[in-house]
């Protein structure tokens, strides 16, 4: 964990994507005592998690973790919580909630929020999805779909074939930023140059979790 941290609230998100949606998140909600600090990648959240513990255990008061759902929303909490369990942690019932003791607050959220899989980019598509670009994007990729063969998980691709994109929200969230008046190669610069509508009632369970912080 490279940031070094300075408040007593903090959100711990998976990579620098985050960090950045994050971080102009909290600009907006004019929020101004919680730092946004990334692990480096869902699989180093527990080494990421007790070096922030070792380091700044004595420090922060509260902490949120925030993950995307990827394949499973249930599965994600439950490896978060499960973390949280070894290192002696509090740990909220139910993704969104917190959890207390007598020596500090902690939360989790997982990504996107209203559904059981998806991710950050997920979200931020969500919020524009009466975007006019957005009508575009989708019928960039239902032609992919139609052009394009698909490939399984552990399938090898043959030479000379194409496929269709191995991470699809990611692609699309690309695809969507490409067709904007200036574009942004990452969904968390993006937001912090207003591409994302962070007034949108999608993001309102996401915002009273980090408010409740």
């Amino acid at each position: 964990m490279a940031n070094i941290i300075n408040e007593i609230k903090v959100l711990l998100v998976e990579g620098k994507d985050e960090e950045n949606f994050f971080a102009a998140l909290l600009k907006h909600l004019t929020i101004n005592d919680v730092q946004v600090s990334e692990v480096g990648g869902k699989d180093k959240f527990p080494n990421g998690l007790a070096a922030f513990l070792l380091t700044y255990g004595s420090q922060v008061r509260a902490y949120g973790i925030i993950r995307d759902a990827d394949r499973s929303r249930e599965d994600a909490f439950k490896s978060v919580v499960n973390l949280l369990k070894k290192k002696g942690e509090p740990y909220p019932e139910k993704t969104g909630e917190y959890a207390e003791n007598k020596i500090r607050k902690v939360g989790v959220f997982i990504m996107p929020g209203n559904q059981d899989e998806g991710m950050l980019e997920d979200l931020c598509l969500q919020t524009v999805a009466d975007h006019p670009v957005m009508a575009c994007t989708e019928q960039y990729f239902s032609c992919l779909s139609a052009t394009l063969d698909s490939i399984l998980l552990g399938q090898h691709k043959k030479q000379g074939s194409h496929y269709y994109p191995k991470n699809p929200s990611k692609a699309k969230a690309q695809a969507f930023l490409a067709g904007n008046h200036e574009t942004f190669n990452s969904v968390g610069v993006a937001a912090h140059n207003g591409c994302w509508n962070f007034d949108h009632p999608v993001l309102t369970e996401l915002k009273k979790f980090i408010q409740a912080l």
